[in-house]
Formats: structure tokens, C-alpha cells, sequence
């Protein structure tokens, strides 16, 4: 049976290092995915996850278990905050998705596909679904990374930005407009060449 975080925690603070090293190995791959969406780099996304977990041995000595925060919310916003100070440093590069698709194949996935051609379709639209989120501006991609592949209630997210809910909503709601245009007009290029193929 796996020990729980607040566990590892627990006994963290109580002196044991090997627990921290779980806490890295439980979480390492969630950070690496949401700075690498966050940053499009895999080398700052590498950098991100090793100055996160620096971040959270300095503070987690005095982390409250049972405190108003879930502890993966107080490590994203760790997370989070690294990100934009290393977008502050320099401007992100553009990604390559099919480097992305890959990447994100390699991480550990929570259900698996039997169906090789549903597979791939599925792996197509999230490609061109990231695309389009790569379009956003800073402050809407990150609510749409956090809320929907991290997958944080909008209180979390609220907590992690270190904004009001009714703020988060918004700019989800603005995130899916601007997102439902472009994948319009992707599907009518799409449909155009299809037609002009013919």
C-alpha cells in the first residue's frame, strides 16, 4: 500500500530525507508537464522542476497538513511562480507539438487506449487542441493548463495564481472563446483544402 503525501510529509519533517525523495519521485512528472506547457521548453521545464523542488525543501518544514491549501495547490503555485520568473528572464520559445505529443506520451497516463486508431485520432486532436492553447496569452494558457491537465477545482486554481475565483472563471471563459475561434477556423482551412484536393 503507498504511503499518502501528508505521510511523507510528516515524516520530512520529523528528519527523514528519503521521504522528500518520494515527494520528488510522486510529483516530479505532474511539474515537468505543467512548466513545460507553461514555459514550451524542455530544458527550462527540467530547470523549473529542480528549482520547484528547492523551493519546497526550504518551505516545507513549515507546511501546515490540514491547512487550508491542498499540499499539490501549494506546489503548484511554487511551480507557477517559477515558470513566469523564467518567462520574465527571457521570452519562451515556440514548441514544437510533435515533440510535445511525444513528451507527453512518456508520462505516465491514467487510462490506457485498446483501440490503436482511436489512439491516434485522440493523440491528433489533443495536438491540435495544445496548438491552439499555445495561441493564448500567458495569463489564460495558465488557467487552462491548470484546470484542465493538472486538473485543479477553480478554488485551487484561485490559490495558486493568488487571484479571486470569479477572476479565474472569467479568463476560463475568455480562454474557451479564443480557443473555439481558432479551432473553427483551423476546421474551415481544413475543409477548404479537402474541397480544393478533390
Amino acid at each position: 500500500m503507498a504511503v499518502s503525501t501528508e505521510d511523507l510529509i510528516e515524516r520530512f519533517q520529523r528528519g527523514q530525507p528519503l521521504a522528500f525523495e518520494a515527494l520528488y519521485d510522486r510529483y516530479k512528472d505532474y511539474i515537468y508537464r505543467i512548466a513545460f506547457f507553461l514555459t514550451r521548453n524542455s530544458g527550462d521545464a527540467e530547470e523549473v522542476v529542480q528549482d520547484t523542488f528547492m523551493d519546497l525543501l526550504r518551505a516545507l518544514p513549515n507546511y501546515r497538513i490540514g491547512g487550508p491549501a491542498r499540499f499539490e495547490t501549494y506546489l503548484y503555485r511554487f511551480t507557477v511562480n517559477r515558470c513566469r520568473a523564467h518567462l520574465r528572464r527571457r521570452p519562451p520559445p515556440s514548441a514544437d507539438w510533435d515533440e510535445v505529443v511525444d513528451r507527453l506520451e512518456q508520462l505516465p497516463s491514467s487510462r490506457t487506449e485498446d483501440d490503436p486508431e482511436n489512439s491516434f485520432l485522440g493523440r491528433e486532436q489533443a495536438s491540435l487542441l495544445w496548438q491552439a492553447v499555445d495561441r493564448l496569452p500567458e495569463h489564460l494558457r495558465i488557467v487552462i493548463v491548470l484546470r484542465y491537465q493538472s486538473d485543479l477545482s477553480y478554488d485551487e486554481v484561485a490559490r495558486v495564481l493568488e487571484v479571486p475565483v470569479g477572476t479565474v472563471k472569467s479568463r476560463l471563459h475568455q480562454a474557451h472563446q479564443n480557443l473555439r475561434i481558432w479551432l473553427k477556423r483551423q476546421e474551415a482551412v481544413e475543409t477548404a483544402g479537402a474541397i480544393a484536393g478533390v
